[in-house]
């Protein structure tokens, strides 16, 4: 008797024991209304519920069929473990283990199933140390809570949602018979493939049940035809929202809250499956969509793809190539650290930064070159070259670990992609791009988005918020973009609303995003496997459902709010031409913001020859030439050649083809230019540019214009052995 109480001191109850179910994950939108259920690998579906919410049937149906002296032993029926062992004698084997309750609930903790003396001996020592420590209704609820119904749906709650498509405690006497004979056999008894063995043993249950006095002959006579089972599977909406929930957090267990909202989900997943129907073009065959909530960073709404069923890929969270929609941020940057305004003329021109970047041309999308821009029309166009001018104001590197502290995770480094980087050659994704421009919405401040109510994401201030205001102003500004756009482009909303596009080289990737005062959206439309859109760009392929989502969202949402000048952010009336104060030959002014300080201090008439045509710096001396030019604007400086250099000296190459050996000839003169290589005529190529092929010896390069000429003496050098 010592010994054996010893040991039941000695012997701990299982950890197992001491943690409560798991249970399956349940996530709900941001009200509370449950989204999906997910397995685990003990089950597909188990909620924990208390013993009173289990129906006033079910544990006391379970009890009579399971262990009906469950209330009055300690943890072992020694009665039934006696007739057990005589049976188990007569058949030379075990047959029945006569476990009680609390056994099962141990053996059902342990996960151990392998019948056998010793086995038996420890479930039953630990069952007494359970009783002496639990009470029945603990004991009686853990062991449903454990218990499998069949189909891997492991408690009541989980039995009654999947055969009767109701919660436990609406259980009838009827629908508690037939789930209780379940656990018995949970594979021989499944309803759903053997429902005529589940049948038979709701029959022989009830039998026993009058047996035992717990159902009359007359609930016999009532309850004869078992209930009807149905099938129902586990919620699943928003599946890549869901798919990307449980991707960052792996670790998540029981009932958790997420940002969604559920509402809004399913209006923006008929919006984009409505969208694409639209297209109806087999060269666009996805769309993505985010919608982030402003002041929280809280995603609302998440579409991956066109149908989950058929591409699992999601497109919200997939790194593409992302196109125009970086332009904003090194625009704010450069307004911020004070070397650009948004009045400030910017080249958009062929030449304009061969100088910093030799290697690169970067062109605009229409082929064409606007020459001098102010910055304001330049970011409302999304014009290349005077993105890239200004990325060599600021240094590429520092301009791209800037955009990194905007939350951009780009997957490779600076090294590969260039300056590049700025027009969309580094990839990202839809959910950090939301993000970030959410950051613009708030006023400059940076915070990763997030997908469950719990997460605290840090804050960090990025940018001014005069800055931010100034760039947000400039995308909300249809005027800005009229001369890429036009004025009626869906992008062109009667309220304040700002919006940018970008498309990827090659046309592989279209994006859209934007903000009113509560929530950003962006969408991304293109292919998964990478395959062009014929030439299609942003304004078609993604713009229409982002428009149809924002107009959605303005339904309850806000227009954002006119900048308010204060003691940092004022306004000046500039010249329109120039982005200098007005002066008499200013044909045109407006109303341009300025962090304060920055403004300008001149006006524009030293922009402006007598007769009114504008002059403009060497630098736009080719672009003054080219047929690009349609406002007359010429050069300040007098007429002279460009290039080639004075006494320049070149050396033909022995390896190159004499077609890849040529000088192109530039002269500082607006209008037409003749040229002359001793005293022969050049013709012009189709763009209007002049190139001629060295030969060995000395040449007179002659340019003639407006009556003017100027001359270079170049020598080239033959190919030496």
């Amino acid at each position: 008797m010592v010994l054996a109480t010893a040991i039941i001191w000695w012997l701990p109850i299982p950890d197992e024991l001491k943690k409560p179910p798991a249970g399956t994950l349940t996530l709900l939108d941001c009200r509370g209304r449950e989204i999906a259920e997910l397995a685990s690998p003990e089950a597909r579906t188990q909620f924990p519920v208390p013993l009173d919410q289990m129906g006033p049937w079910l544990p006391r149906v379970t009890v009579a069929l399971e262990d009906w002296r469950f209330y009055g032993h300690r943890g072992i029926d020694w009665r039934a473990t006696a007739a057990a062992c005589v049976r188990n004698l007569r058949s030379r084997h075990i047959i029945s283990g006569a476990s009680t309750i609390t056994q099962q609930l141990v053996k059902l903790a342990t996960g151990r199933d392998r019948r056998s003396l010793s086995r038996k001996l420890y479930e039953s020592i630990v069952a007494g140390k359970l009783e002496r420590r639990w009470s029945k209704k603990r004991i009686l609820a853990e062991y449903l809570n454990r218990t499998s119904y069949s189909n891997r749906r492991i408690g009541p709650e989980a039995a009654a949602r999947a055969y009767f498509d109701k919660p436990a405690r609406d259980l009838t006497l009827s629908e508690a018979i037939f789930l209780a004979g379940l656990p018995q056999a949970p594979t021989r008894l499944n309803p759903w493939r053997h429902p005529d063995h589940a049948t038979r043993k709701y029959i022989r249950s009830l039998a026993r049940l009058v047996e035992l006095g717990v159902v009359t002959q007359d609930q016999q006579r009532l309850l004869a035809q078992p209930p009807k089972i149905v099938h129902v599977d586990p919620l699943r909406l928003a599946p890549h929202f869901v798919d990307a929930v449980v991707a960052r957090n792996p670790g998540l267990r029981g009932t958790v809250r997420t940002t969604l909202d559920l509402d809004l989900q399913t209006t923006i997943e008929r919006l984009a499956h409505s969208h694409l129907s639209a297209l109806n073009r087999h060269d666009i065959t996805q769309a993505a969509v985010v919608v982030v909530e402003n002041a929280t960073g809280a995603i609302r709404a998440m579409v991956g793809s066109e149908n989950y069923a058929v591409s699992q890929i999601n497109g919200a969270t997939q790194p593409r190539s992302c196109g125009s929609t970086l332009k904003p941020f090194v625009y704010l940057n450069a307004i911020d650290r004070r070397l650009l305004t948004a009045a400030s003329l910017l080249p958009d021109t062929p030449d304009a930064i061969r100088d910093e970047y030799a290697d690169y041309d970067p062109q605009n999308y229409n082929h064409r070159y606007l020459g001098p821009v102010r910055l304001r029309e330049a970011l409302g166009c999304s014009l290349n070259v005077p993105a890239v001018f200004t990325l060599s104001q600021l240094g590429a590197r520092p301009a791209f670990y800037q955009l990194e502290k905007w939350g951009f995770d780009f997957p490779q480094g600076l090294a590969d992609y260039g300056a590049g980087f700025v027009l969309g050659n580094a990839e990202t994704r839809l959910v950090d791009l939301a993000a970030a421009y959410a950051g613009l919405a708030r006023g400059g401040t940076t915070m990763r988005a997030k997908f469950l109510t719990t997460e605290h994401q840090p804050i960090t201030r990025i940018a001014s918020t005069e800055a931010t205001a100034i760039v947000t102003d400039i995308l909300c500004d249809n005027d800005a973009r009229q001369k890429s756009f036009g004025t009626h482009s869906l992008l062109a909303f009667e309220q304040r609303i700002a919006a940018k596009t970008g498309t990827s080289s090659g046309f592989r990737d279209a994006w859209t995003v934007g903000f009113d005062k509560e929530h950003t959206v962006a969408v991304w439309a293109g292919n998964f496997d990478g395959h062009p859109m014929r030439d299609t760009f942003a304004v078609r392929a993604a713009t229409p459902l982002w428009a149809a989502v924002m107009q959605e969202l303005l339904r309850r949402d806000h227009p954002l709010d006119p900048p308010m000048e204060n003691e940092r952010l004022v306004r000046r009336e500039i010249c329109k031409t120039t982005g200098l104060l007005p002066s008499r030959f200013s044909l045109a002014t407006l109303s341009e913001l300025f962090l304060a300080g920055t403004e300008p201090r001149e006006d524009s008439a030293d922009y402006f020859a007598s007769d009114g045509k504008l002059l403009l710096p060497d630098a736009y001396s080719r672009w003054c030439a080219s047929r690009d030019n349609t406002i007359g604007a010429h050069v300040r400086s007098d007429f002279r050649i460009t290039n080639p250099p004075r006494n320049a000296r070149y050396q033909i190459d022995p390896v190159l083809p004499p077609s890849q050996q040529m000088i192109e000839l530039t002269a500082a003169l607006g209008g037409e230019v003749k040229w002359f290589v001793n005293s022969v005529p050049l013709l012009p190529q189709r763009d209007g540019r002049f190139f001629w092929r060295l030969a060995a010896g000395e040449w007179n390069v002659r340019a003639v214009g407006r009556g003017q000429f100027a001359e270079e003496k170049i020598t080239v050098d033959g190919t030496t052995d």
